[in-house]
This record gives C-alpha cells, structure tokens and sequence, in this order.
C-alpha cells in the first residue's frame, strides 16, 4: 500500500485504545534478556537504547499473551483463509459427544468477551437439546465460556465437572489485586463493547462486577510540540468503499489489499491540512496502529469481510472489578479441578474419556472444549478419533491474535494532559497509544496498548525493559516531571510463571 507509514493520531484512536483491553489474555512472565525486536514491515519498535527520564514507577505489570502456554494469544480473528463459516463448522457437534465453545466459535461478538459469554449458552442449549437429564458434562476450560455453559447445565439438573489446566479459574480473564495498586487491574478483559456490551454489562453488573464508563478524549504529542489532527469523514468513508468492494469479491482479500486494490485509498488527499495532517497518513495510523490494537492483527493478515466501518467504536465501559469474583461465584459447589491440563479427549458412541497430563483419567457422557484456538493450533490435545480434516482446517484457518498491555503506576501525576486516549507520533516510540486512567479513577495509572506483530516483538524484551521502553515511549507526555530524578525500584508485580506441562 503506498501510503506514508507515519504513525498519527485520528478520531478512531478512541476506539482503539479501549478495544485493545477487551481482548481475552493471561499474563507470563518474560524469560528472555531484554532484545532488540524487529517487526515488519512498517511497526518497528525498538527498546535496547533508551535514555532515562528520571521517572520511575511505583508499580508495573505486563501481560505476553502470545507467550501464553495456556492461550498462545489473545483472540481469534478471520483470515484470507477463513469465514463465518469456518466458526459455523466448529460449532458443530461431533459424534453428539463433543463440543467446542469459547470466542473463537461464537454467532455474535467473536473475538471478545461478550463472544466467549454468547457461546457458553449457545453451546449449554445444544448440550442439553441431545443429553438426558442427570447425565456428567465434563468442561474443559474455566473461562467465561467454559463456567457460563457449566453454569447454565448445572441449572439444569446435569452433572457437570469443569478441568482447568490453570491453577485458578478465569481464564484468559485475569484480574489482579495487590498493594501495590489501589484498584483492581486487568491483565485480560479490561472493557465492554459492541452491539452485545449492554446486555453483558447486566449480567455482570448483577453478579457483582464494577463498572465505570470511559469518559473518551484524544491527544497526539510528538516530542517537539503536540497536536490533535480533526475528524476526517473521508478516511471513514474510504475504509467503507474498500469493505464495500472486497463483499463484492470472488475470493478473500486483505484489508490492505483492498484498500489498494480498491482505489479508496489513493483517492485520499496526501497534502496536509491546517494541523498539519494528511488523509492518507490518518488512514495509515489506522491501517498499521489502531487495526492491530483491535484485532491483534496486522493490515495484511486481517480479512477486508470481518472489517467493521466505522473500524472502532468510540464508547466503551471499564470495568474496574469484581471480574474475578464473578466467574468463581458462576462455578459456585460445582466440581472443579485445577491445575488438571488435559491432553487426550476420547469421544467414543459409549461415552468420552479425558486423559490428564498426570495421567490420570475422567470419564463423562459429553464433552465441551473451551481452550483457547492457540491451543488447538498447537495441537496440544489429542483427539480420539481425529478430528475431522474439515474441522482441523477451520482451526488452522481462523487467525489467533495478539494483543499485550503495560501497566504503570506512579506516585504522583507527572503529566498536565486530561485526555484519556494518547497517541505517541514519534516512529521510535515502542508504546504509541496508552489510556490514562486518572481522570476517571482518581490515580496516576497509565496504561500501554500494543498489538499484532509489534506485540510479539515487545514479549521479547525483559519485564525491566518493557517497562524502560514505556518510560521513554512516554516522553513527550511527561511535562511535569520532578527536577530530581528518583531511584529506580524494580518492576513490581511481575506476572506468575506460567510453566506448560509436559
């Protein structure tokens, strides 16, 4: 696409910063030495060679994602290679005897939250549509999906056991409550949106769960000045000819390649306006910033049919806590065993068998798979039968994306901007788009997003590095800093090994 890859600030950027945090995701920790990651072809942070503000956090946690043994991602989105009707044929019971569930399967909302909850009661009523009453349902996965379909069988009247192969219930939903923060943070799901997000907002308002609306302003700052580049109905408008054009295609296309291919986006203006801001460079943030955070995808992965216009909603609901508690109070006296990683499923007319990595064995008349796609990628379950050979191209098709946050908190606010969505011009930045968090919380929380390849490539710096990499990423925002720099504290809160099983 031969559009200037400079990364700015547009009136989608709202969406963007929320919509990262909505993405499901776990935290491990980073084993490798902090290293220099190179990201292709125009996302190129770099983190080894950073000067020192002379800020520090008080506290920080990071979550990897794409690290993850239990996740190796952060949701599913569709490739060239696959369509609705790759999720469609996943949902497909096999045998009558197994099941999958979770986000990457879902009818409404795949790919978030709302998409894992939808799925865990569409695949409850297809379990209890074929299953006599009484009868043992073995859940693999304590997800949202995972504890909402256990939840709804439990109800009614069915034996119901759920196999976590984590030591905790949730998931890729993973709060976290220390001393160190003076809220609860969110390593995983962090906010509500989409045509689903009231109704989920109910539910888990009703089951205890803090909500609070994000109050959604925009700033872009280089390090020589800062600027906030207008709305641009054009840029919007290109993005729906290009999605307009790739519906009426034989075959997939990339959202790039239908921006090209398309015309839209060399019809854009290259000459600045007023703020200094091009058309074409509004398109490419778009296309190389706020499309990553969304979906964990890049431009020239992510399929033109799965691309929404307008690309991001600009309201969203934080939630704040009781996100843990709710899905340990959906799992209330049922059956749980954690830290129980299953590696073999048998799906037999008599009935299914699960073999532990323990080597121990579960026996259940069905059963209902709600591991993350990344783990069905990996292939770290072994089916008896094998899976059909359409099933498994659905799975290899569907893409699994990553997106990662960067949690820092600091002892005092060192920033004179109000604005809850920042943008980070400078192209040597490695953290370009945070949400600040002290408007709306009363603390000087800041929080990095950062998606697709740039995602992978900031998982291989160390937890010390990332954090270095933010600090300086941050520069052009830290206009309050104190003239004598503090002591460096380590990172605090480092995330728990996640260590896979054998």
């Amino acid at each position: 696409m031969a559009i200037t890859r400079r990364f700015l600030l547009t009136s989608s950027l709202t969406g963007a910063g929320v919509l990262v945090l909505s993405a499901c995701s776990d935290p491990s920790p980073a084993p490798s030495p902090s290293a220099s990651p190179s990201v292709t072809p125009s996302r190129t942070p770099t983190a080894t060679a950073t000067t020192d503000t002379g800020v520090h956090p008080v506290a920080s946690r990071r979550s990897q994602w794409g690290k993850d043994p239990y996740s190796y991602g952060s949701g599913s989105f569709l490739t060239t290679a696959s369509t609705d009707s790759s999720r469609e044929l996943l949902r497909q019971p096999l045998n009558d005897r197994l099941f999958f569930a979770g986000e990457a399967v879902a009818s409404t909302d795949p790919g978030t939250l709302m998409g894992a909850y939808s799925s865990g009661l569409e695949v409850a009523a297809a379990v209890a549509a074929t299953a006599s009453k009484g009868e043992r349902i073995a859940v693999v996965g304590a997800g949202l999906a995972g504890v909402t379909a256990a939840r709804a069988l439990a109800d009614q009247g069915f034996d119901v056991v759920v196999v976590e192969a984590r030591g905790r219930v949730g998931g890729r939903i993973s709060p976290v409550t220390s001393s160190d923060w003076p809220i609860e943070i969110q390593l995983g799901v962090g906010t509500l949106y989409g045509d689903g997000a009231a109704t989920l907002e109910s539910v888990l308002t009703n089951g205890g769960v803090t909500v609070l609306g994000l109050d959604a302003t925009e700033a872009a700052r280089t390090s020589d000045a800062p600027t906030t580049p207008p709305d641009s109905a054009s840029v919007v408008a290109a993005l729906a000819a290009a999605s307009a054009w790739a519906q009426q295609q034989s075959a997939e296309v990339t959202v790039d390649d239908a921006v090209t291919q398309s015309g839209s986006g060399g019809a854009l203006s290259s000459v600045p306006d007023a703020s200094g801001v091009s058309d074409t460079q509004r398109l490419a943030y778009l296309l190389d910033e706020a499309l990553p955070a969304r979906f964990g995808a890049t431009a020239k992965t992510l399929s033109a049919r799965a691309l929404p216009v307008p690309l991001l909603p600009t309201d969203a609901t934080l939630l704040t806590a009781g996100l843990g508690a709710y899905i340990t109070g959906q799992l209330g006296k049922l059956d749980v065993l954690k830290s129980s990683n299953v590696t073999r499923i048998t799906y037999a007319n008599q009935g299914v068998g699960l073999r532990l990595v323990t080597g121990e064995s579960l026996s259940a008349d069905k059963v209902i798979v709600t591991v993350p796609l990344g783990v069905l990628q990996k292939k770290r379950i072994v089916f008896d039968p094998a899976l059909p050979a359409a099933t498994l191209a659905a799975i290899d098709d569907i893409g699994m994306g990553v997106q990662d946050v960067l949690w820092l908190r600091f002892g005092e606010r060192l920033w004179s901007s109000d604005a809850t969505v920042w943008a980070i011009l400078d192209e040597k930045a490695v953290y370009r788009l945070w949400l600040n968090l002290e408007p709306s919380t009363g603390f000087p929380i800041l929080v990095g997003l950062v998606g697709g390849d740039a995602a992978r490539a900031t998982e291989k710096l160390s937890d010390s590095g990332a954090v270095e990499a933010g600090l300086a990423s941050l520069a052009p925002y830290l206009d309050m800093v104190p003239s004598t720099a503090s002591p460096t504290p380590s990172p605090s809160g480092a995330a728990p090994s996640a260590t896979p099983s054998p």
